[in-house]
């Protein structure tokens, strides 16, 4: 597990790497975390890439909140993969804003799916 360098004592992003790779956000990923956001994104992007990852999961089962821009920040990540890994995302349904994520699913259909 590799412990990335976004340093926001309400946010946490951290990565477990195996046959499957994992990342997992919690907290609150306000407007000031999306520009680590998004360098740590390319790190981890250039990783699985590097490792022919098949399979990413994001699970954002613990995310309370996430500003539009750090939201931008994670389609242009989805964007990236682009069938170069799978990307299953886990949301918590019970979290209304998480709901529309569930329109991820449409972004790449090949690509990425949703769990809840």
């Amino acid at each position: 597990m590799r412990v990335p360098a976004v340093d926001d004592p309400d946010f946490l992003l951290e990565m477990a790497h195996g046959e499957i790779a994992v990342v997992r956000l919690a907290g609150s990923a306000d407007t000031a975390t999306a520009e680590l956001l998004g360098t740590e994104i390319d790190t981890l992007h250039a990783e699985l890439v590097d490792r022919k990852t098949p399979e990413l999961v994001v699970d954002l089962r613990a995310l309370d909140h996430m500003s539009a821009s750090c939201l931008k920040e994670l389609m242009r990540w989805f964007a990236a993969a682009d069938q170069r890994y799978r990307v299953r995302v886990r949301i918590n349904s019970d979290l209304p804003w998480q709901a529309s994520l569930n329109a991820l699913a449409c972004f790449d259909t090949n690509t990425i799916t949703i769990e809840t």
